[in-house]
């Protein structure tokens, strides 16, 4: 019949128990060797550590007051060096592995069991840990990788972008200097659009002047022609006083020997 961990626990005590009320026991004789059947399913050591851990000093005070038939330990380290990280080089891994993690009846747990299962399951520890940890090297390079890429990525990205951002500068740097040509073009406009204009008011103003001037110009024509007509109708009239020279009339003039009014 397979044993529980809480048999063999019960069944380290016993022997520890034995072995401290037996008169006269040698010091040097071995503890006795539980043999194991094959079916026997192997001890979850870490539990049994938490599970001795949560006993705390009593149960170590007493296992190293009774256990005198023992093979002698090394003394507990009491180098108090919790502070230091497990990453500092002065930390004492050995020192604190013996204080924290190796109990005295832990011994006696471990005696009990085949040398040979044990080493089975230390190997089977160490294999499982040197295939964890290739696993995480994998996942850690496969992420490493991939950040590379999307760093890559992200440095092509940003130089198209600071390409682009030097290309639109430029592109925006030209189009202000058109800007400004064109501002200038537009004021150098306008103000020979002021100079025609004022060109234009001073031409309108001539052409005033020249149309009044004109006007005036007509009229001493007209005067002046009437007086000579007016002139040369008192010299026929004196030179032939029995013509009648009545139909006479500066508006008209003469078409086919007749006298016709003149048109507008």
């Amino acid at each position: 019949m397979a044993m529980s961990h809480e048999d063999m626990l019960k069944r380290a005590r016993q022997l520890k128990r034995q072995k401290t009320s037996t008169p006269g026991a040698s010091p040097s004789a071995p503890p006795p060797r539980i043999e194991l059947h094959e079916e026997v399913s192997e001890p979850d050591l870490e539990a049994l550590t938490r599970r001795s851990r949560a006993r705390g000093k009593k149960v170590v005070e007493s296992t190293s007051q009774h256990s005198t038939s023992q093979t002698p330990i090394a003394p507990l380290h009491t180098a108090d060096n919790t502070e230091l990280s497990f990453w500092h080089p002065q930390f004492l891994h050995s020192q604190h592995s013996r204080k924290h993690n190796y109990l005295h009846h832990d011994v006696n747990l471990l005696r009990a069991q085949d040398p040979q299962t044990l080493h089975e399951n230390l190997l089977a520890d160490l294999h499982k840990a040197e295939a964890t940890s290739i696993m995480l090297m994998d996942q850690f390079n496969l992420q490493s990788t991939q950040k590379s890429l999307d760093l890559e990525q992200k440095d092509r990205a940003l130089a198209l972008s600071k390409t682009e951002t030097s290309r639109l500068t430029n592109e925006v740097a030209e189009l202000t200097i058109q800007v400004k040509k064109s501002d200038e073009l537009i004021a150098d406009l306008q103000n020979q659009l002021k100079t025609l204009e004022a060109e234009k008011e001073s031409w309108v103003l001539k052409e005033k002047d020249f149309i009044h001037n004109s006007e005036l110009l007509k009229d001493q024509i007209g005067t002046s022609l009437n007086m000579g007509f007016q002139l040369a109708l008192e010299q026929v009239r004196v030179l032939y006083p029995d013509v009648d020279l009545s139909a006479a009339d500066i508006s008209k003039t003469v078409v086919d020997g007749q006298l016709v009014d003149i048109d507008d």
